[in-house]
């Protein structure tokens, strides 16, 4: 019976001092308001607003450079910008044997010299949390993928470029039309790289024989890249 009493009387002493130091702790909430003239809304607004965050907006044009495609983020929907291209395919038919037994069957054949794939580079004037990225496309824009890096040491141009992460969201998707397509980035960027395809010019081929053709190559067209997210305080 004592050891029960004495449990009984333990935590019921826990339980008072626990709701003495409720009490206090509000009385000093109370007088740091008081003294500080705010009222009690005040504070709880100024905390929620600081668990919700600073809220998303878009990274304007002058905390953007792209250094070959300044078009891009000039805050200008009229501006069109086009990647360069770095390869060109050549189509040679050639007659490939299928056996001894049987006549061989022609078929072209597609050499592609250098790479088909172009880039912008887009460099954010301090590292920023990027919530989402819009593509303004003008033109088709094939297999189109955006990659970031934190790294000034990843700033390298070319499919080598090492220390970009890619961006999973609409990852080598297509472009149609002229309405923005919207990636999803949600992370600190520092360098956002976009890339895509090269486009067949079927229009000015050249035949240079009766077994090649010459196609050049034209780069897809973008009118504008905006960001959206947090600005650093």
């Amino acid at each position: 019976m004592d050891k029960i009493l004495t449990r009984y009387n333990f935590g019921h002493s826990l339980k008072m001092s626990a709701y003495i130091a409720g009490i206090v702790l509000m009385l000093s909430i109370a007088g740091c308001v008081a003294s500080q003239g705010q009222s009690g809304t005040g504070i709880l607004q100024s905390r929620l607003s600081w668990l919700q965050g600073t809220p998303i907006e878009e990274i304007t044009a002058s905390q953007l450079t792209c250094e070959t495609h300044p078009e891009v983020v000039d805050g200008n929907l009229e501006t069109v910008a086009t990647f360069a291209v770095q390869g060109t395919v050549t189509k040679k038919y050639e007659v490939v044997e299928r056996s001894r037994r049987s006549f061989g069957r022609g078929q072209y054949i597609t050499d592609l010299d250098g790479t088909i794939r172009c880039e912008m580079l887009i460099k954010l004037e301090k590292p920023m949390y990027v919530n989402t990225v819009e593509v303004y496309p003008a033109s088709r824009i094939p297999n189109l993928a955006l990659s970031t890096t934190l790294e000034v040491s990843g700033y390298h141009l070319g499919q080598s470029g090492t220390g970009f992460q890619p961006v999973h969201d609409k990852q080598h998707r297509d472009a149609e039309g002229t309405k923005p397509v919207k990636f999803s980035v949600a992370r600190e960027v520092l360098y956002l790289r976009v890339t895509a395809d090269a486009i067949e010019d079927r229009q000015n081929a050249t035949r240079v024989d009766d077994k090649e053709i010459d196609i050049p190559l034209k780069g897809a067209s973008i009118r504008e890249i905006k960001l959206y997210g947090k600005k650093p305080s």
